[in-house]
């Protein structure tokens, strides 16, 4: 149908004021030296006000430092700081440094999240916290193996690779920390950054993508389920961590999409902070390694339990492998397609569980022997 006139005019002003709308909102790139001039002024700002609250705070305390390091969604940012809001809830002092490449114009509301930022808070938090304060990172990205993507003002910068972050979070030392990383392949991180006093969490095995990252999303699909539907501060990580499991891998299955297969490494100093419910975190405890032993069944996630139940119905000679994030994995016979791989079952069935960079694979079975012998 024909348009009239008007209502051409309007639709050509409408047009012409979006175009003035887009010229007077670009985004702010870490390439403008003005911006960058923000970005580290608010780095300052945010560590003035965490070691401020730090000197009030007479019991332990938690540092969280977060980073959305990509602008291409806008779940990243959200995750971000929807983590940050739910330590928020734990009762006790969480000072903060908060850094994201979401869609900033004109003035930055947070510092620039870039290897640079993140490994200059980490030096920050290094040089205030206590020895037995907790420490929490959190990275929400886009991925691949073994590295994280940086992209602000829709630009590509060059990625965080896993021994950057390893670097970066080394001045830490012994200090409890928790490192949670959302981006697909993320497991590909686990064995540069595992260590005995470090709990290390990742959406993802080092074989797998995750979801919930386009433009609009509101979170990706791992933190929504972490953080969001399941958060409870009556649980404990591991506790959140293999409910998390099941549900996103149902959330994956509704959409035919793969299993991410999220993954949980707890050091061997760390085991009491993993078990403990959120919100005794402030709280003195028996903090120890000496942890009631726990049936590994339990650690498996659905797709870990059906393997399982398939390993049951194997022939011998068979080996069956789990991993503390919850996955399963099996192998049968002496013989294997892959030449590299070893014959017998149980040094190819945990050389598979490695090669998907799935952490702490240990010997479950062998046969229908259980050889488990805990951490």
């Amino acid at each position: 149908m024909k348009q009239s006139k008007p209502t051409n005019c309007i639709r050509a002003l409408s047009a012409l004021l979006a175009s003035i709308t887009l010229i007077g909102c670009t985004e702010l790139s870490p390439r403008d030296p003005y911006a960058l001039k923000q970005s580290l002024a608010l780095e300052q700002q945010q560590d003035a006000q965490a070691v401020q609250a730090a000197t009030q705070a007479t019991d332990r305390r938690v540092w969280f430092a977060g980073f959305a390091m990509n602008s291409t969604s806008t779940a990243f940012q959200n995750d971000m700081e929807l983590v940050s809001s739910r330590l928020s809830e734990l009762g006790g002092p969480v000072l903060k440094y908060e850094d994201s490449n979401g869609r900033q114009t004109d003035k930055l509301r947070f510092p620039f999240a870039t290897p640079a930022t993140l490994a200059r808070a980490i030096r920050e938090i290094s040089s205030h916290a206590g020895p037995d304060d907790i420490v929490v990172v959190f990275i929400s990205t886009h991925g691949n193996r073994k590295i994280l993507s940086v992209n602000a003002a829709h630009q590509e910068f060059k990625p965080m690779t896993a021994t950057q972050l390893s670097a970066a979070l080394a001045p830490l030392g012994n200090r409890p920390t928790v490192v949670i990383l959302a981006a697909c392949y993320s497991g590909s991180f686990l064995p540069e950054l595992q260590g005995e006093r470090r709990i290390v969490i990742t959406s993802a095995s080092g074989e797998r993508a995750s979801f919930g990252c386009k433009a609009d999303s509101r979170n990706t699909f791992f933190t929504e389920e972490l953080f969001a539907k399941g958060f409870d501060v009556s649980k404990s990580l591991s506790q959140m961590m293999a409910e998390t499991n099941v549900r996103v891998a149902q959330r994956e299955r509704t959409l035919n999409l793969p299993n991410s297969e999220p993954q949980m490494s707890v050091g061997l100093k760390l085991r009491w902070l993993a078990e403990r419910p959120l919100k005794d975190w402030f709280q003195p405890g028996k903090e120890t390694t000496d942890m009631p032993p726990a049936d590994p069944l339990t650690l498996l996630g659905d797709d870990g339990k059906n393997a399982y139940h398939e390993y049951q119905s194997k022939p011998f000679p068979r080996a069956f492998v789990i991993s503390s994030g919850g996955t399963g994995q099996y192998a049968v016979g002496t013989t294997s397609q892959d030449t590299s791989l070893p014959s017998d079952p149980a040094a190819r069935a945990l050389a598979l569980c490695n090669r998907r960079g799935l952490a702490d694979c240990r010997l479950y079975a062998v046969d229908d022997r259980v050889v488990w012998t805990g951490h």
